[in-house]
């Protein structure tokens, strides 16, 4: 059937209202960066980088003229984070929403935090808290420079005591001014910048708040789902929940799975024979488990090893004498790991008879105190 020539003229009106439509849709949800550096320096252009994707990429770039001026025009049709570039060492993060008018000043060539900022409330309100905290991690600086220096003093462990005390009451008081300031925004991509701040299990409740409202107000973005991901492995092992089955192969190959050892008091251990930390906490653990074995306690050591040979002799080596030894050799990739949301070892759970988690991230003495009580 053909179309009379009216027809496809009506069409064609049809199709290019909508193209201007569109045009000029876009045209409105343009994001406009008018910004000048003090000092140019040696700086021709100036880019805006968007996020998305492995490796960041241009997505628009200006001219910076004599005067150090420069005027970016980005077709922004959703809220997201992006990078205002000079060089790959010289820029800053900016979280930009479809249609603002933004002005940029900065005191001299560097972009950052201390740069003039007009017109974006999400990147006022990034480099607002980035400010806010900042003077606590130039404190933890300085009392990790203390720590280190006095190591060889004949006193030092009264002075890293002290050291360790302050440092802790620094960080309390920084993670109170972040959190105070993610309950009035708690929906704001700000606070991906800040989850290194903030601890997945004693600040969860923070945590869990602000996920749920950026992952309502931006459900379809990367870095929010990303986010939302590791919150919700979280809570399926928060403190009170019943631990997640792990079920994994022993040196014999052989199928040992977590929840065969319900009833008795489980220490879950995720450890390497290349990590340190893990190799250095073993003698306390293989106490522990002497002492309180017979008491219905039992270790489910999960390695992130890659190699068999150096998880067996660390095994050997660390007389680590309890079977429940697991693995896949999967390294970074454990299928355990992955199931508990582990990204750093060592990493302990304890879980009680009732197969619920009471406690995590214990080492030590604390450990030792919880199995005691926990064995009774």
């Amino acid at each position: 059937m053909k179309l009379s020539n009216y027809k496809w003229l009506t069409l064609l009106s049809v199709f290019l209202l909508s193209c201007s439509s569109l045009f000029a849709q876009k045209a409105v949800n343009s994001v406009i960066i008018n910004g000048t550096l003090i000092e140019k320096g040696a700086y021709k252009q100036i880019f805006l980088d968007t996020l998305n994707g492995q490796n960041p990429w241009i997505f628009v770039s200006s001219d910076i003229d004599e005067n150090g001026s420069f005027k970016l025009v980005a077709p922004i049709t959703k809220t997201d984070i992006f990078r205002l570039r000079l060089d790959d060492k010289n820029y800053m993060m900016l979280i930009l929403s479809p249609g603002e008018k933004i002005s940029l000043k900065t005191h001299g060539s560097k972009l950052g935090g201390d740069a003039l900022i007009e017109g974006s409330t999400q990147t006022q309100l990034l480099y607002n808290a980035m400010n806010a905290t900042q003077l606590y991690e130039s404190q933890k600086a300085a009392l990790n420079q203390k720590y280190n220096e006095i190591q060889s003093s004949p006193d030092r462990d009264s002075q890293s005591a002290i050291i360790i005390s302050e440092f802790r009451i620094n960080d309390s008081l920084q993670k109170s001014t972040l959190k105070a300031q993610m309950e009035k925004n708690p929906s704001s991509l700000a606070w991906i910048f800040f989850q290194d701040k903030l601890d997945m299990t004693n600040d969860f409740d923070i945590i869990s708040k602000t996920d749920a409202a950026m992952f309502k107000a931006y459900p379809d973005n990367a870095f929010v789902i990303q986010h939302h991901q590791q919150v919700e492995v979280e809570r399926k092992t928060a403190v009170g929940s019943l631990a997640p089955e792990i079920a994994l192969t022993d040196p014999d190959g052989k199928i040992r799975k977590l929840s065969s050892l319900k009833g008795k008091v489980v220490l879950i251990d995720f450890w390497a024979s290349w990590c340190g930390p893990c190799r250095k906490e073993n003698p306390n653990v293989v106490n522990i488990y002497g002492k309180y074995h017979d008491k219905g306690f039992e270790v489910y050591s999960v390695s992130l090893d890659k190699d068999r040979a150096s998880w067996l002799a660390a095994i050997t080596k660390d007389n680590l004498s309890w079977p429940n030894h697991v693995s896949d050799l999967k390294y970074w990739k454990s299928e355990g790991a992955a199931t508990y949301g582990v990204t750093s070892i060592p990493a302990t759970f304890l879980i009680d008879k009732k197969g619920k988690i009471v406690a995590k991230k214990l080492r030590g003495e604390e450990l030792e105190n919880k199995v005691k009580e926990l064995c009774k």
